[in-house]
């Protein structure tokens, strides 16, 4: 299922905002990739930033580093 390109972002940002409290952040910036995936109408520089998200976190990086990764991609994103 896809979603418009600003429900994406909306989406992301609201998972970004719940990340401190998730009891499994790799799970939680999981959802922020996908959500984001799921977006329709990205142009192909910003679909390349979302699947370089996605070979990030599937790189496993360090936990603490999670965030800060996700909240980087949707500012691209956003602008």
């Amino acid at each position: 299922m896809t979603i418009s390109r600003s429900e994406a972002l909306r989406s992301a940002r609201k998972l970004l905002r719940t990340f401190a409290g998730a009891p499994e952040p790799r799970r939680q910036a999981r959802a922020i990739y996908s959500a984001l995936a799921h977006g329709d109408g990205w142009s192909a520089a910003e679909a390349v930033q979302i699947k370089a998200l996605g070979e990030l976190l599937d790189g496993l990086p360090p936990v603490v580093t999670l965030r800060s990764h996700c909240e980087a991609a949707i500012i691209k994103l956003e602008t």
